[in-house]
């Protein structure tokens, strides 16, 4: 399973997705609903929730694309019990909730981070930033 917000889908996403796949032969990845996003950065995506969705649908790499849980981050975790958790190089945030969730629950779930893939090109800031520059 893989969670992310998937605001510009570009290169990492694609190589995180990838890499989160090799872990099993099945992939779930939850897209963040714009309310979530909004809580976690303080600021709504730059496309709706179901833009994001498509996008990441469109990559053919995750088996199962779905819009998250409007309230309950691990509603899809409690649902799937999955083996495996890949988490991106920067969700720090949420490994120790989920990390502590997990735990509280004894699901019996390894969580797994995606290391960076050219970090500094692949950044949805920085692309979005780009993006505006050339409009």
């Amino acid at each position: 399973m893989s969670f992310w917000a998937f605001d510009v889908v570009h290169e990492w996403h694609r190589y995180y997705l990838s890499e989160a796949k090799k872990y099993w032969n099945q992939l779930i990845t939850i897209v963040a609903r714009d309310e979530i996003i909004k809580k976690v950065k303080w600021r709504l995506p730059s496309k709706k929730e179901n833009i994001r969705l498509e996008d990441v649908k469109k990559t053919g790499i995750s088996d199962i694309v779905i819009l998250g849980h409007k309230k309950d981050m691990m509603y899809f975790v409690k649902k799937y019990k999955p083996d495996i958790i890949a988490l991106g190089y920067d969700q720090t945030s949420f490994v120790h909730e989920l990390s502590e969730f997990l735990y509280e629950k004894k699901i019996k779930t390894e969580v797994v981070t995606i290391d960076w893939y050219e970090s500094k090109k692949y950044k949805s800031s920085k692309i979005k930033a780009e993006n505006n520059k050339k409009h």
